[in-house]
């Protein structure tokens, strides 16, 4: 079975640059740094703080952990070790992703080697369960991962009726080789009693 985001592809996978990819093969895991803007307004900030949305900082360093979960993902980040998690799966042609009880669905599309995220529509309630929401009443989501040499640069906006934009965060993030084996020294037993260091240990 192909992984979520290639299979909701199909032929246009090809198109993404290897980054890309790598981001979202399943499995990933990357690090970077990223500048986060929360909104303004008071409704914007009681709303983001309600869903524990990433704090505002012009350098955080975020971490990403993709895990199987059923039939879909589930996406771990960690803002300076605030976490934003959400569920991912397949509804047919489409990618709907669960933050709580909101569903935000999404067509997929390959633009110039990049990843764009253009919402469809939105949902509240549980998975299967889901009660549409009115465009009036539905939180918008903008989001786009493209290549930077071999990163990628991620730039992600969400807003909410009323309230506006609740936060937007943009950065590069590098995939970690999760096939690198240990180095020498973390598997290199201890020296023996009164035994000299090894040649170029410090």
């Amino acid at each position: 079975m192909p992984a979520l985001y290639p299979a909701l592809l199909g032929a246009a996978w090809a198109a993404l640059a290897p980054p890309v990819q790598a981001l979202h093969a399943g499995g990933a895991r990357a690090r970077g740094r990223f500048r986060v803007r929360r909104g303004r307004g008071l409704a914007a900030r009681l709303l983001a703080a309600l869903l524990r949305m990433p704090a505002a900082a012009e350098d955080v360093v975020v971490t990403l952990a993709v895990e199987p979960s059923g039939d879909g993902e589930r996406w771990i980040r960690s803002f300076g070790g605030r976490l934003l998690c959400s569920s991912q799966w397949r509804s047919g042609e489409l990618l709907v992703e669960a933050l709580g009880l909101i569903q935000c669905w999404f067509r997929l599309r390959a633009e110039g080697g990049a990843l764009v995220f253009e919402q469809a529509r939105s949902t509240f309630g549980l998975r299967g369960f889901g009660l549409p929401l009115p465009r009036w009443l539905a939180p918008r989501v903008e989001g786009r991962a493209e290549p930077s040499r071999d990163e990628v640069r991620v730039d992600v906006r969400i807003f909410a009726p009323i309230a506006g934009l609740l936060v937007a965060y943009e950065g590069r993030v590098t995939g970690e080789d999760r096939g690198a084996a240990p180095s020498a020294r973390a598997v290199a037993p201890p020296p023996a009693p009164g035994a000299p260091p090894p040649e170029g240990a410090a």
